[in-house]
Parts: structure tokens; sequence; C-alpha cells
């Protein structure tokens, strides 16, 4: 695929041609016994004395492709298997009347560990996965046809990539079958083959499904699957649209084969029965990629990993956004398959909108999703996926205020998660100041200016880092100079409510309740780990609280309500006393607004001379994220006010 996952640093993207490269041919090869609806491709010659910018080529003899009409595609047939060789031809046909073929999904893999095939007398080299891919289609005594990118699309030639991409989501809609290739037999996968039809046949019956689980003898099937689970394949983003435009799909995995809805039920029945699978697989039983632990990775990763899109492209015009927060995680080589990687998952009136053009930057590309969802959705929700913490470096200089899909965050946007209004029913107001739209202009309300922060959560992040930033935001928050409110209980109130983003299960009616829950399980566990540490009083008595939190179930209860809203943020007090939890990228001077037509409050940090801003990212402030900026805007207690953004 155009844009596919490198799973070593040294993968060449498909700009720099992934393929082999040589030297295009002079003279062609005729064939006769071809079907009328098919023909070859390319040209094989030992010449080879100049090279073309249009054509790319393969091999150490010259394979040169010839070019493809309106509608064509090009498929490869892997001859009979008469010897240990595989042994090929390209011929092209045409969409609107393909012949039988399949469409083979898998991950590139190292470009440097590679194998040889014939193609059409000449020798190639090809990606083991590649060459997995086919020596398991291969059949002994009749050819096979198959669509693979690798070998149907001049990865040389820009145009022709462009104009293949264009045709993916028919080339994958039209196939007899998509073949899902996972690579040879290791880690045991046989077994984790044999354990996912075991779940997936039993997925109904709950007592089999619990006793499959709590199995001794099933610990070694369920470590197959993690690892089966955790393989490279999963992890590209042309994967989602490749599984979701085939119409009949088989997962192969070595000598394994199964129905790709077996694959999805046993993926069901893992993420239904996640708590049984902690019990049994406690955390830290699996120090994979991630440090993930067995549950988290058989309910999320895999088949998991991939988005119910069904259910997106209900959305309308949203679902470009819904989409591609889904895939977000998804790897590409190329960054602008971060957009035109998805294209394929959406409704015809937005792809229209989107035309696969790989001359294009990746800046542009990147401006034009805002653009486009600013305009059609009158929301700016969309900047807030723009996410600076924690930092990273970015060569393509994009604006601040837009989202680089080719990084990936570890925090997603306040907007994405939370079911917050700050900006009621508004519509947003906005305008792009020059041609190339790098400045954007909002209209916005002003709420307050930072005064303060803690320290930020980071990303990597142990039990430690939650105890040490609640002990320095509490003792921010008792240092601060209280004019608003002197009853310090109910500051601590505010504050509980802030370090769980408002997010209080509905068993806690009274926020007194709330408050003491939420520091008994900081305090406990600060004199649990740092004995030595010395606390007021105060937290000493809410440690001993009575609450209906066992002692083992503290820290699992700290990372369900504090884990992900903490991760990635720090706790914040303005000017006049307001009080929240934003990007862990602000600085004392942000300015917080709540722009028209936004979910959330945002951070501006003022830049330059010229009265423009730099969007640092979103927040919560306590008290303003349900349209209280809004009403107080319509009782002109607040005013809107423009911003420029760079």
């Amino acid at each position: 695929m155009p844009g596919d996952f490198p799973s070593a640093p040294d993968t060449v993207a498909p700009d720099d041609s992934r393929s082999e490269t040589g030297q295009p041919a002079l003279g062609r090869r005729r064939w006769s016994e071809t079907p009328a609806s098919i023909k070859h491709s390319g040209s094989i010659s030992r010449l080879g004395s100049f090279r073309s910018s249009s054509s790319g080529v393969l091999g150490d003899k010259v394979y040169r492709y010839t070019e493809l009409q309106e509608m064509e595609f090009r498929l490869v047939r892997i001859l009979p298997a008469k010897m240990s060789t595989i042994k090929c031809e390209i011929i092209h046909a045409s969409l609107k009347n393909p012949p039988h073929y399949l469409a083979i999904s898998y991950a590139w893999g190292d470009a440097g560990d590679t194998r040889k095939i014939q193609l059409e007398g000449t020798g190639i080299s090809v990606a083991v996965s590649l060459y997995g891919a086919l020596e398991v289609l291969r059949k002994k005594r009749e050819a096979v046809l198959v669509w693979v990118d690798a070998l149907c699309i001049d990865q040389q030639n820009r145009d022709e990539r462009t104009q293949q991409v264009q045709l993916m989501t028919s080339i994958y809609s039209k196939a007899d079958s998509v073949v899902v290739w996972l690579g040879p037999d290791a880690d045991d996968s046989q077994l984790a083959s044999q354990l996912l039809a075991d779940v997936a046949s039993k997925a109904n019956i709950q007592s089999n499904i619990s006793s499959i689980i709590s199995s001794g003898m099933g610990k070694a099937g369920f470590a197959a699957v993690v690892a089966l689970f955790e393989r490279d394949y999963w992890k590209r983003l042309w994967v989602v649209q490749e599984v979701f435009n085939g119409k009949n799909i088989m997962v192969y995995c070595g000598s394994s084969n199964l129905p790709w809805d077996t694959y999805k039920a046993a993926s069901q029945v893992f993420w239904s029965h996640k708590g049984a699978l902690d019990h049994y697989f406690p955390g830290g039983s699996y120090h994979g990629n991630g440090g993930l632990t067995y549950s988290q990775v058989l309910a999320y990763q895999g088949p998991g990993s991939l988005p119910d899109i069904h259910s997106l492209r209900e959305l309308g015009e949203e679902s470009l956004l819904a989409v591609m927060r889904a895939c977000r995680r998804k790897l590409s080589a190329d960054a602008r398959d971060k957009v035109f990687g998805i294209l394929g998952l959406l409704p015809a009136e937005i792809r229209n909108e989107f035309p696969v053009d790989y001359s294009l930057s990746t800046r542009e590309v990147y401006i034009n999703v805002v653009d486009f969802l600013l305009s059609t959705t009158e929301r700016l929700d969309i900047i807030c996926e723009s996410i600076h913490f924690p930092i990273h470096t970015s060569s393509v200089n994009l604006p601040s205020w837009v989202p680089d899909w080719s990084h990936i965050p570890e925090t997603p946007a306040l907007c994405n998660s939370y079911d917050f209004s700050a900006a009621g029913k508004t519509k947003a107001n906005y305008r792009f100041l020059d041609e190339r739209r790098n400045k954007l202009e909002i209209s916005a309300i002003y709420l307050d200016t930072i005064s303060a922060h803690g320290i930020s959560v980071g990303t990597l992040c142990t039990l430690a880092d939650y105890l040490m930033a609640f002990l320095h935001w509490r003792a921010l928050l008792l240092a601060a100079d209280i004019e608003v409110d002197p009853n310090l209980y109910r500051i601590e109130e505010a504050f509980a409510a802030t370090l769980c983003l408002d997010q209080v299960p509905t068993k806690y009616n009274r926020w007194s309740d709330w408050l003491t829950a939420c520091y008994h399980v900081f305090a406990s566990l600060i004199v649990e780990r740092l004995p030595r540490l010395p606390i007021d009083s105060d937290l000493r008595q809410y440690a001993k609280a009575r609450v209906e939190i066992e002692p083992h179930q503290r820290r699992q209860f700290l990372q369900d309500h504090f884990g992900s809203k903490m991760m990635g943020r720090c706790f914040c007090l303005t000017n006049n006393g307001l009080m929240g939890m934003g990007s862990g990228f602000m600085a004392a001077g942000d300015v917080v607004v709540v722009p028209l037509g936004c979910s959330t409050p945002i951070l501006l940090r003022p830049e330059g001379s010229k009265g423009e801003y730099r969007f640092v990212g979103d927040v919560y402030i306590n008290g303003y994220m349900q349209s209280n900026a809004i009403e107080q805007w319509r009782r002109k207690k607040r005013e809107v006010g423009e911003f420029v953004i760079h």
C-alpha cells in the first residue's frame, strides 16, 4: 500500500521507492494465449543505460511497467508450483469487469529483509512478508490471481500512485476475497489460532468462556494470542480500509487460516470479559510493546484496534474527524497517507473533497482537513486535536492550530473523550488571514489569564508521578490567595472535581463524599508508598477515613478515575481564582478563552509584536464547561473578542 507502516527505521517510504530500483528497459516482450479481458504489463531486458523519471523498475534485470489506462489495474498471476522458486506474471485488467482475484493485506516489514522470486523470467527481491503471502497462496496445479500493492503499483510513479490509491476502495471491494497475511508461524501462533476458534465458537455461552479463561491449560494459548495481536500488521493504517471494504476476508498466519469473523468474535469476547482476564492475568504479566497487560492487548489490540467505521460514517460530514481520531494511532510511512489512507472509509461526498494528490505537501493536506471541517461543521473542535505535550519535533512546519496527524499523542483532546459544551450551540466565527492559511482569526470569549500551574504529569508515568502531582497541586491551591470563596472546604471540593474533569461517579451524589473518597485514595497511597514523606494533618485524617474502597482497590480506583484525566496535563490557577487542568505545555501568562463553536476552553499564548497568539491546547476550567461563559456573554458580563492564531 502506498504509505505503509515501517517496522524498522531503515524502511523506505513510498515517496522514496520502497520497491527495488533499477533501469528502464528498451524493447517489449509479446505474449500469446492471454484472455481478451487482461493483458501483460511490462517488459524485461538486460539493457539499462538510462533512467526514467516516470516509471518504476524491479529486479537485477530490468522490469518496466506498462502505463495503465483509465480504470485499469494490475494483477499478479502466481504460477503453479513446479519447483521451490515462486514464479509470477503481471497482467492488466479492468475494474469495470475484473477477473476473479484475491487482494492481499499485509505489513511490508523490514525493507532490508528480502527473498527472491521470478517475475516473468527475471529474479527480483521482495520483502520477506510479501514472499510469505505469495508462498501460502500458491497452488500446486493452477495459477492464482492476486492484487498486491508492492508489485501492482509502480511505486516510483507519483501520478500512478495517486490514481491507484483513488481506486483502492474498488480494488478491495471487488476482490473475491481479501487475504490478511499476519506472517509466518511464530510464538505458538498455531496454538493462538486454535484458542481463537474455540473462543469464537463458544462466544454465546458465558460459562464456557469463563472456564476457558480460568483454565490453567489456556494460559499458554492466551500468551500466544497476545503475541499474535501485537504483530506489526495490526498497527498499519491501511489495514482499516482494506478490512472495511473486503466482502469476504480470510486471515492467514503461517499454516493456519481462519475467517475474519472468527477473529472479530473472539476479540469481542475478550473485550466483554476484560474483568475476568484482569483477574487471571493481572497487570504486569505481559511486557511486550508498550508494557500492556494481557487484558489490554486482548481487548484493544489486534482486531480490537480497528474502529467501528459503520457507526462513524453515520455522523455525516463530521465523520472525517471521527475517523481520523479513531485511526490516529495507526502508522503510515507517508505522512499524507494519514488522510489519504482513510478516505476509502468515508462517504463519497467527503472523498470527493479530498482527491488523492501526492504532489501536495503534507502541510497543505493537513490544513485542508481543518479548512473542510471548519466550513462544514461550523465547529472549532478540530484545532483541539493539535496536541503539543509532550513536546515533539515536526518537520512539517504546521501552524500551531493545525493537528499533526503524523504524531501519535498519548492524550486525546478533551472534546474527544467527554461531553463538554463550553460554547453551547454557538457556531464558529473564523477567517483565514492569508492565502497560504498560516493565520486563523477566531471569535472567542475571554475568561482569564493563567497565573500559576503545577508540575505536569507525563505520559510514561508511574503511581509516584500521580501522587507527587497531587501533593504539588494541592500545595499550590492552599498557597493561593483565595478571594473567590473563603470556604476552604468548598474549594477543595472543586479541586477534587477538577482532578477527575468533573467525571464523578453517580454513586457519589454529594460533593463531600467525592472529596473524601478522592483524598482518601491519594493520601492513603502516599502514606503507604512514601511513608517518610511528611504530610499535613488533614491528609493524614483523610488517609484514615472510612470509605467503601478496600486497600487493594485504591490503585485501580486512582487509575480508573484520575489516570487518563491527569496524564499529560497539569493543574492551573488564574488571576481571578479560577482553577482548571489543561495541557502540560501551558505557562503562566497564557490566555484562557472560550471560542464560539468549541466544546472546551482553550489556551492561547501571546507571541510576537503583532498581538497574535500560539495555540497551546485545550483546558478544563471548573465551572465553565457547560455554556456558562456563553450565558455570561448574553447577560453582557463578558465580551467576545477576535484572536489571531499563527
